[in-house]
């Protein structure tokens, strides 16, 4: 167990693991050819923009770089398993339900019982793909970068202690995923019920990623935000 602790928290393991999550978004915004992407998406490939339009080949060589690194690594410390991989799965699986029932009751039936969450997409297939998206892409910019930034600052430059720079930076980078939400093409509508239930879900992935790392926590993120296409949780 302490092995498959580690193994799953490797973030050269995770970025294995979301490599089929970041092709099927990928080649599904391509199809849909729209120009419509997840606003972290967006966020995350500025700088790549400064190349022109040898950005998107310029940042896949990238990606593509960094895996092989990450496969390397794995193979040399760990040995691949597909067990880990598994395991990872069936436990963002868990968290996502968690997320969708348990957040999902506390927000839409106790605090905010005529609140119905909407479901919003209505074409299936695109929906998967932004989920997807959303799940790579928004824990990437959120927690991986956001959240290990704000702790740096707030730890080394500020001199702050490690619990509560940690804290601090878990609920800033909560309330700026809340927001982000209400911003850009996709953007959602503004309720009471919906900004509680994203913040929660905001904290609730931030305290998965520094426990769990990022693969476990992309899982997460996508497999809720699939689900909630597929059957909205409190429709």
């Amino acid at each position: 167990m302490k092995s498959y602790y580690h193994r799953s928290k490797s973030l050269a393991n995770s970025f294995l693991f979301i490599l089929p999550l970041l092709v099927l978004y990928e080649v599904g915004i391509a199809m849909q050819g729209q120009g419509i992407k997840n606003t972290a998406d967006v966020v995350i490939k500025v700088p790549f923009a400064l190349f022109g339009r040898n950005g998107s080949l310029i940042f896949n060589l990238f990606v593509i770089v960094f895996l092989l690194v990450s496969a390397f690594y794995v193979e040399k410390k760990y040995q691949f398993s597909s067990l880990t991989f598994i395991l990872m799965f069936v436990e963002g699986a868990v968290y996502a339900l968690f997320i969708g029932y348990g957040l999902g009751y506390v927000v839409y039936k106790v605090l905010f019982p005529l609140a119905l969450a909407k479901p919003f997409f209505t074409n299936v297939w695109m929906g998967i793909v932004f989920s997807v998206g959303a799940g790579v892409y928004e824990e990437i910019l959120f927690r991986l970068l956001l959240i290990t930034a704000l702790y740096f600052i707030f730890a080394n430059l500020f001199k702050i202690r490690k619990p509560i720079s940690a804290i601090v930076s878990v609920l800033i980078g909560a309330f700026i995923f809340t927001a982000m939400h209400y911003t850009g093409t996709l953007k959602d509508s503004f309720t009471y019920a919906s900004f509680t239930f994203r913040l929660l879900s905001g904290l609730v992935l931030s305290a998965i990623f520094m426990f769990r790392g990022l693969g476990v926590v992309v899982y997460t993120h996508a497999i809720y935000d699939v689900l909630t296409v597929l059957k909205p949780f409190h429709v």
